[in-house]
């Protein structure tokens, strides 16, 4: 999908806009036919997707002369949504984006562009990039709200059963592919944005300039943040896995209190289950219930003595 937004009109198709400054092209997918007519219509020639997907720092930021050739090669638009790469040509009269899937970061980009109704192409990209770190934040803040969540549900919960215990460990684990694919945005965002910086054209302008460092300061803070929060998954991590191991050593326990204290009754039942001709005992008056009572004791003693040494 092709949609322009221009400085002179709210949106329209490539037709009749060729030549109109502070157009932002902004294209969905990999359609040959929209490709070929943005390349017709700005003149620019549009990098592939993998080329925008490469990790090397010279697929993510290129100059030649006054075009810029800027990439992200792992961008999450939303929580549900794969990563795929994303790309921007920016020179001083167009702004051309290529992504693959749907954002809502650059529709809430295209409602402001729209809205303020007249700007060039720097206007649009830094409109675009700060729409993008607002999402991250909201997102990353939403991320902070179920690691809250998972943690009053691991330590205070009360009785964790095996059950809690094992979808709140596949509940970690969603969390942190989502928190995961927001750094691999915010990362790729911040490269971009300090490249940019240090390697603007003058046309960019100073205002445009601004805006990043600020844009870069929130990223900034947005990494640290997300560094917080990883750490703090990795706890919840380690305490449900010990949590999992308490319950397993206690099951052990059990069954090595249950085999230990079944050993002495069953000496003394094959003792007394020997069919020799002189056992005196077993022709004692009371002799049976004697046997019962010591069969008995031989269970109860060892017992108290796992309960006096608090094994369990």
């Amino acid at each position: 999908m092709l949609t322009c937004h221009a400085s002179s009109a709210a949106s329209a198709t490539t037709t009749g806009v060729a030549g109109t400054d502070g157009c932002w092209f902004d294209l969905v997918g990999g359609d040959a036919g929209e490709r070929t007519q943005v390349e017709a219509a700005t003149g620019l020639r549009l990098p592939d997707r993998e080329h925008l997907g490469g990790i090397e720092l010279s697929n993510r930021v290129g100059i030649a002369g006054d075009v810029l050739r800027l990439g992200i090669p792992y961008f999450s638009p939303d929580d549900d949504v794969a990563p795929s790469p994303v790309g921007f040509v920016l020179t001083q009269r167009y702004l051309v984006s290529l992504r693959y899937a749907p954002s809502p970061a650059f529709d809430l980009a295209a409602e402001r562009v729209r809205a303020a109704a007249a700007g060039t192409s720097t206007d649009a990209f830094v409109t675009l990039v700060q729409s993008i770190v607002g999402s991250a934040a909201d997102r990353m803040e939403a991320v902070a709200a179920e690691v809250g969540t998972l943690s009053t549900r691991i330590f205070d919960s009360g009785r964790r059963n095996t059950a809690l215990l094992r979808s709140t460990l596949a509940e970690i684990g969603r969390v942190e592919t989502r928190l995961a694919r927001l750094r691999l945005s915010a990362t790729g965002l911040l490269r971009l944005v300090l490249a940019l910086r240090e390697e603007a054209p003058a046309w960019f302008g100073k205002p445009a300039l601004a805006h990043l460092h600020a844009a870069q300061k929130d990223l900034d803070v947005l990494c640290e943040f997300d560094s917080q929060l990883t750490d703090k998954l990795q706890f919840l991590l380690d305490a449900v896995l010990g949590f999992i191991n308490i319950d397993q050593n206690d099951v052990i326990k059990i069954l090595t209190v249950a085999s230990v204290v079944s050993i002495p009754p069953v000496i003394l039942a094959g003792i007394w289950g020997m069919n020799f001709d002189r056992m005196p005992e077993l022709h004692a008056p009371h002799a049976y219930p004697l046997a019962l009572v010591a069969i008995a004791l031989s269970i109860v003693l060892p017992l108290l003595w796992f309960k006096r040494r608090n094994w369990m």
